[in-house]
């Protein structure tokens, strides 16, 4: 009954992340096919939509440029997250282990212990909100800029005096079938907000699960190091205690690094598609934005979330190279040349180990840290700048 209850607490911690990948399908969230399966498939879908429409218009728009960029970036945004989208089912069975994981180490931690999983899994929760309400922005503010857009008549309505037969209506999105009456016009409009909702809530739910898994490791090591820095006034008499204590806080550090290594392969090349997708999304929404383009204040919102999913990358796997460099200095920071010799051994692992920091990269290519998070930030303002020399 305990492990229940703390299983409900843990699931209230992170109810939010939850929730998400159980709305995009990574975790069941019954027992039938719409449980298992069904969402999955309609996230897939939803994406595969959006990923046919803005290829279509960027192929049979290419003398355009405004439409060209528009549709590139769109594409760069919908492709990447229906490949990470991809990784992430592929990788579900692992996800749900890793959750258990966590759930297991939750459950052996002690009340304190728990604040500080806690302080962790409110920092999570922040970027969670902060990114879903950019998406839920953005798509809102597509959805009025196609209400009140007054588009100019294309020549196939216009009459033979040159008078408009009728006025074009612009979609929220772009749709590769032309849809002009009403009623089908209305509906297609509410299918789209409603399938790019679902886009947008997918997108969340895959990419903040790294950073969920991340700043929850984090926790771990300071709990850890925490552990540690109490070992400080040893007894003798109790040295079989703290030799326990030792080699449990071993145990839980080896088991961390393991943890570590499965985030790397589950994450790496989502973080790849993440890391260099939201980069050129930069440039290309920037420039967009210096155009006299009437529809340039709705790319701020997607300037955000670029910056966002860049931001979501870097900044965790940062800190967690510092909470895993933490280790060895507060292991070497203890009396442990006073310990009896039973003492000593654990005590070195944990310098040894913490020698060689945690860094997560995109694709075994390039390490994410703060200092990749300004050197992506450089290069899309490079490119912005190479994008408007050339136009």
């Amino acid at each position: 009954m305990k492990g229940k209850d703390e299983g409900g607490e843990f699931d209230r911690l992170i109810g939010l992340n939850l929730d998400l990948l159980r709305l995009c399908g990574v975790i069941p969230c019954g027992s039938g096919f719409l449980g298992r399966n069904g969402l999955a498939c309609v996230a897939f879908g939803c994406l595969t939509v959006y990923s046919i429409s803005y290829t279509y218009q960027f192929v049979t728009c290419m003398e355009n440029l405004d439409t060209i960029f528009e549709s590139f970036t769109m594409i760069i945004s919908i492709v990447g997250g229906q490949a990470r989208f991809s990784i992430l089912s592929w990788f579900r069975g692992t996800c749900r282990t890793m959750l258990e994981a966590c759930e297991f180490l939750w459950s052996t931690l002690k009340p304190r212990e728990k604040e500080i999983v806690r302080s962790y899994a409110n920092k999570t929760r922040l970027l969670t909100r902060c990114y879903l309400a950019s998406c839920v922005f953005t798509i809102f503010i597509y959805g009025v800029f196609a209400l009140f857009d007054q588009s100019q008549p294309s020549p196939e309505n216009l009459s033979e005096n040159g008078t408009v037969d009728s006025t074009v209506r612009r979609l929220p999105y772009v749709f590769f079938l032309e849809v002009q009456q009403t009623p089908w016009y209305e509906i297609t409009c509410a299918l789209q907000l409603f399938a790019m909702l679902n886009v947008g809530i997918t997108c969340v739910g895959v990419d903040t699960i790294g950073p969920l898994f991340v700043l929850l490791t984090c926790a771990h090591f300071d709990v850890i190091r925490s552990r540690i820095e109490s070992l400080h006034a040893i007894d003798r008499s109790s040295s079989s205690v703290q030799t326990r204590n030792l080699r449990v806080l071993v145990i839980r550090h080896r088991m961390l690094l393991e943890f570590c290594q499965d985030i790397e392969r589950v994450t790496n090349v989502m973080f790849f598609t993440q890391l260099f997708g939201s980069t050129y999304n930069i440039s290309l929404v920037g420039f967009k934005l210096i155009g006299d383009d009437p529809d340039k204040y709705k790319y701020i919102s997607q300037l955000s979330i670029a910056i966002i999913q860049l931001f979501l990358c870097n900044w965790p796997a940062d800190f967690l190279y510092s909470k895993s460099e933490a280790i060895g200095r507060a292991a070497y920071t203890v009396p442990w040349h006073w310990y009896p010799r039973c003492l000593r051994k654990p005590t070195n692992m944990l310098m040894i180990r913490g020698q060689k920091p945690v860094r997560l990269t995109a694709g075994k290519i390039v390490g994410l840290s703060l200092e990749t998070f300004a050197s992506m930030i450089s290069s899309a303002v490079s490119f912005f700048t190479v994008v408007r020399t050339m136009n």
